[in-house]
């Protein structure tokens, strides 16, 4: 920033500027001021906005295992991805020591253009990702949510809201999956994708096992999951055995496999 050019003032207006100044600060004592005086009023300070909640969880990195025992680190202090699919930019954040997230309403966007903030819209579904590491070349954590219009409506795959080797599966699936447009993983009705779920965590065919077993071998080989480039970094590795897992389980004719909801819209959504 430029600095004002100098000037000079007279000795009454100079005078002036030292009464205000003082005032400005405090400087009147106890006092009142006397006739004439200048006691300006100084306006309050405006608190800051508050930060609101949107999204709450916990991320953590399978480090082995195979169906149905797997072994767990959290994701501590790692950087997070999250995204509705919607453009090509995603919201940021960062986990805490134990791996807990707090998605806020407007936050920080990756890439930074062209929209200087990302804004979760309720009714939306979310894929988070905290990457332990080196985006690419590191473990990594997936999950999916659904975004309330109030945190009591937020809907997540389990009741901890902690991510697993099972959202991962879900949320690589609709990540892999998803048509393109405006709305892309909120394309999937919430409910149906919790119903796959609860049959990957109770009695997963032989491609879903084998897709949950090396998402747990990949993370602990220290291995992105993403099985295709992401819209808000196109240079971002990808890892064939994910990718190729997704296509088998997609062609295993499990009943329970969500899909896209039709051009109409899908019926027993949950309610944002």
């Amino acid at each position: 920033m430029s600095r004002p050019r100098p000037y000079s003032v007279g000795p009454f207006v100079g005078a002036l500027v030292a009464v205000t100044v003082l005032a400005a600060c405090g400087g009147s004592g106890p006092n009142p001021p006397g006739p004439g005086a200048i006691n300006p009023t100084v306006p309050p300070v405006s608190p800051s906005p508050a930060v609101t909640a949107a999204l709450t969880g916990t991320m953590q990195v399978a480090t082995g295992g195979t169906y149905p025992g797997y072994s767990y680190t959290a994701a501590a202090n790692e950087s997070m991805v999250f995204s509705c699919g919607c453009s090509p930019q995603a919201g940021t954040a960062t986990t805490s020591n134990t791996g807990a997230f707090t998605l806020v309403a407007h936050s920080t966007p990756t890439p930074s253009a062209p929209d200087p903030m990302y804004t979760i819209v309720p009714g939306r579904n979310y894929v988070t990702v905290a990457s332990v590491g080196a985006g690419g070349t590191a473990p990594e954590a997936w999950d999916i949510q659904f975004a309330g219009s109030k945190p009591s409506r937020n809907e997540h795959l389990n009741v901890a809201s902690t991510s697993d080797v099972y959202t991962a599966a879900v949320a690589l699936y609709v990540f892999h999956n998803s048509p393109s447009g405006v709305t892309a993983y909120d394309d999937w009705n919430f409910n149906a994708l919790l119903a796959w779920y609860n049959v990957l965590t109770t009695g997963p065919n032989a491609k879903e096992t084998t897709l949950l077993n090396d998402i747990a071998a990949q993370s602990a080989g220290n291995h992105t999951l993403f099985p295709d480039a992401p819209g808000w970094d196109p240079a971002h590795g990808t890892n064939a055995t994910i990718k190729n897992d997704l296509v088998a389980v997609k062609a295993s004719g499990d009943a329970a496999l969500p899909t896209p909801c039709p051009s109409a819209g899908c019926t027993g959504t949950p309610s944002p």
